[in-house]
């Protein structure tokens, strides 16, 4: 799992920055949008959606704006559609790099795309490029603060995240754990351990590489800046990399 750890702990360490630049609740919206066209406009009903809701709460989004995004999924808020698209390429270093976007302009983010590769050291190539290389999963990451309820201690809470019918595996983190499922059991992985009294705080599908690479420092910082680059462009859900 190190490609997608590393990965997600350099995002998760930039996230008080993110926060304070304007396009964070654009993000958000985007994924609300996205949540509610898929399950609906019911975040009762609607598990994803309850989740990038409460995400966006916590990044104090608006309320009005976290109601029109979901009205735009349920195709009541009119608009341009949204249409999910992902970028395969190669970083410095050789590395393997996907892009997941969501856009209402496929030629325009495509463009823009490949400008910010062809700038730092990367190049866009065709798909299945590099997609050989990477595993769909389910990611969960569960708050692994204690005292966590119905729990004695982390043994005992661990075994009960392994008892869920669809984990493939878990990660400790230094107040999360992570849990990988099968990916078409994500929402009822996370529906059964928040039933056993934990507390989700991110769901979402991951590409994880099945082989990582090192790199030497110097592509190394290169790569870094290329992949905040991917991270920061305002159409980006999501930037997967099988670099250590």
């Amino acid at each position: 799992m190190s490609g997608h750890s590393k990965w997600h702990n350099i995002q998760a360490r930039k996230g008080a920055q993110d926060k304070k630049k304007a396009n964070i609740f654009t993000k958000l919206a985007r994924t609300i949008t996205t949540a509610a066209r898929e399950g609906g406009g019911d975040p009762t009903m609607n598990f994803k959606l309850r989740i990038a809701v409460d995400k966006a709460k916590a990044a104090s989004m608006p309320k009005d704006g976290i109601e029109r995004a979901i009205a735009k999924g349920t195709g009541a808020g009119g608009g341009a559609a949204m249409i999910p698209v992902s970028y395969e390429a190669k970083g410095p270093g050789n590395i393997d790099i996907i892009v997941d976007c969501l856009t209402d302009n496929k030629n325009r983010t495509a463009s823009e795309i490949k400008h910010i590769f062809s700038k730092n050291g990367g190049i866009v190539g065709a798909p299945g490029s590099v997609a050989w290389n990477f595993e769909q999963k389910g990611y969960i990451e569960i708050n692994f603060q204690f005292p966590i309820s119905n729990f004695q201690n982390k043994d005992e809470a661990i075994m009960n995240v392994m008892d869920v019918g669809g984990v493939l595996d878990i990660e400790e983190l230094s107040d999360a754990l992570s849990v990988y499922t099968k990916p078409k059991e994500l929402a009822a992985v996370a529906k059964e351990l928040e039933i056993k009294g934990f507390k989700i705080e991110k769901m979402e599908l991951i590409m994880d590489p099945k082989n990582t690479v090192k790199i030497s420092d110097e592509d190394a910082e290169k790569a870094m800046r290329l992949l905040e680059l991917l991270d920061d462009y305002d159409d980006t859900e999501n930037v997967w990399t099988n670099m250590e």
